[in-house]
């Protein structure tokens, strides 16, 4: 039964968790370094005080000098050196993460990752996982760093005179109201801006996969301007960030302008009544000055952390939801006598429509087995089922005699040969194309062989690096190359079932013939699945299953189903009016009134037999 993947928290990613895996002593360096530097950057209002009093009392001011300068270097030298050891483990977590997440997509059932959109969720394997770079930064190092400057800024101000410390902090406490909110907004506002790229990824990956029809229709300003919207999304959703954003930095400037204004009051009072030294206030002039830093870091530190948390949250939106169901752990034994695919009462349903209605039909262990119906009737869903792409709501699938639950999946998979009506190729050579899911590679001779069935040896060989082409860049395939390319893999796997999606779709007569050569070929021996659009094809099936709005309709062979189903009669006529050349050749009849078997065929505006 079809259900939605639940989440599993066990799968989130725990940003620090990782980080700190195989990295620790990195992680530990890049924390001591930033605390020193710290720490050295505190010691330094001191030396201030002491080359104050030195001046005064007509000392030398060397040694409190050369302190300040060490320190400053030391402080600088240590934050560089942290800030470097943290990049480099914090990239190493972003790398990780991104191939996270890909090879968890890969796993992830078809229609939630057809449902998200390729652009959206490469959007959160690119971007997304970049903005964990800012976790990594703030959360390991500037905040810790920061947090013990200040705390410590404001102890040594303490000390110095605890009067003027509380004035501070009274009149930071009202820039502290005004930051807390603009630092509450910045999170969601970076969920918003975060979605809106991902949606616009989307939409610009659609638009480049379609680019040859864009261009051919001379559509481009016109997908331009759909596009301008996800774009201008975008913008918004960004300058609504930017703008929460730049309110922290002066609102800080007011606390510290605020708080230099109450001291110098509040000082005066101080150093007239002999409760405070000249030293000791010059030391508290640069702690105030000073403390305006890790108070700014801390804060713009938090609302970095609020886009690294949002990313995290995306990440882990499908890093949480569960791959398919590996099926049964234990290998199953195939029948080799019972029927390859069976669907028994198989209902199947998406977004409360129901697709496929009690189906039922068995496809021998060996044969051709062809699927046609009008246009959307539900024959690419019946093989996505049997791939177990889909799962159905009700009913029983079985292949080979086991039901499809009972199946490990690998094992299921790796029983079926899959050629799908886009004849998809990966991005990649010649070579890996054909050795597609193979641990090992075959010897050169067999892919040769293999072009050469579907003549495409010819094709390969004029191609500037042979089987170690890169395919879908600079140098590509026709279409009808690149599905004999895709046929071609069937033949190197050694499966119980082959299924075709429309396998002729983009053929010509001669190189239709040779897939159908091919296809009866397999059939001598395995079981051939193969939803068919050409009457030629349909004719050298032992059985045909017609499909109508998701019904099985009728079954049978090519004669029998011309004698009894008006449908099938129509698909017929159909196909028979749009193919002279085969009408030439005899494969189907000239009259479009008569069929092979003598019978008569009903006239009907049908626009393809069985095309999807």
């Amino acid at each position: 039964m079809a259900r939605e993947p639940r989440p599993d928290d066990t799968r989130e990613l725990r940003v620090f968790t990782q980080l700190l895996e195989g990295r620790r002593a990195t992680v530990a360096a890049a924390v001591v370094l930033s605390l020193l530097s710290a720490a050295a950057t505190l010691v330094l209002p001191l030396q201030v005080r002491d080359l104050v009093m030195a001046l005064a009392g007509d000392e030398r001011p060397v040694g409190p000098l050369l302190m300040m300068a060490g320190l400053a270097v030391g402080a600088g030298l240590a934050t560089a050196l942290s800030s470097y050891l943290l990049a480099r483990a914090g990239e190493g977590l972003v790398s990780e993460a991104r191939f996270r997440i890909v090879s968890h997509i890969l796993t992830l059932p078809l229609r939630w990752v057809r449902r998200e959109g390729a652009g959206n969720l490469v959007a959160r394997a690119n971007s997304d996982s970049t903005q964990l770079r800012s976790v990594v930064d703030v959360g390991v190092a500037q905040i810790p760093s920061s947090l013990f400057l200040a705390v410590g800024t404001l102890i040594a101000m303490g000390v110095l005179d605890w009067v003027l410390l509380l004035v501070v902090l009274a009149t930071f406490s009202v820039a502290g109201a005004g930051i807390f909110l603009c630092v509450r907004s910045i999170r969601s506002g970076v969920e918003r801006q975060q979605n809106a790229i991902g949606t616009m990824s989307q939409q610009m990956t659609a638009a480049v996969l379609s680019l040859p029809t864009v261009k051919a229709f001379l559509a481009e300003r016109q997908v331009a301007s759909a596009l301008g919207h996800s774009v201008e999304d975008a913008r918004k959703a960004a300058v609504s960030v930017a703008r929460v954003t730049a309110l922290v930095g002066p609102t800080m400037q007011f606390g510290q302008q605020l708080s230099i204004i109450a001291v110098m009051v509040t000082s005066g009072a101080r150093l007239a009544s002999g409760d405070l030294g000249i030293g000791e206030f010059a030391a508290f002039i640069v702690y105030l000055l000073q403390l305006v830093a890790p108070l700014t870091l801390l804060v713009s530190g938090v609302a970095r952390m609020q886009s690294g948390l949002a990313a995290r949250g995306r990440l882990n939106s499908v890093l949480t939801v569960a791959p398919e169901s590996p099926g049964a752990t234990s290998p199953v034994e195939p029948s080799p006598t019972a029927p390859a695919v069976e669907f028994d009462d198989v209902t199947y349903t998406d977004g409360g429509r129901t697709i496929i209605h009690e189906a039922a039909f068995a496809a021998p262990a060996r044969g051709l087995t062809a699927i046609v119906g009008p246009s959307g009737a539900g024959k690419t869903t019946l093989l996505a089922l049997t791939e177990r792409f889909l799962l159905p709501e009700s009913g029983r699938i079985s292949v080979c005699g086991r039901p499809v639950e009972e199946w490990p999946l690998t094992q299921l998979r790796g029983e079926i040969s899959y050629v799908d009506q886009s004849f998809t190729l990966v991005e990649g050579t010649v070579r890996q194309n054909l050795q597609l899911g193979r641990d090992r590679s075959l010897p050169d001779a067999e892919l040769w062989r293999a072009l050469e069935t579907l003549g495409l040896r010819g094709a390969v060989e004029a191609l500037p690096d042979g089987l170690d082409t890169e395919l879908g860049r600079a140098e590509d395939l026709s279409g009808g190359q690149r599905q004999r390319l895709a046929a071609a893999r069937v033949l190197l796997r050694d499966t119980r079932v082959v299924i075709f999606d429309e396998p002729t779709s983009q053929l010509d007569s001669e190189n239709e013939e040779r897939l159908r050569a091919l296809m009866r070929t397999l059939a001598a021996e395995r079981a051939v699945l193969v939803v068919a659009h050409r009457i030629s094809t349909v004719q050298d099936a032992d059985l045909i299953v017609v499909v109508d709005e998701g019904h099985i309709v009728d079954r049978g062979t090519h004669e029998e189903l011309l004698t009894r189903s008006a449908l099938y009669q129509e698909l017929v006529h159909g196909q028979s009016l749009r193919d002279p050349v085969r009408r030439a050749a005899g494969v189907v009849p000239a009259d479009p009134g008569a069929t092979p078997s003598g019978g008569p065929v009903p006239s009907a505006p049908v626009a393809g037999a069985a095309a999807r």
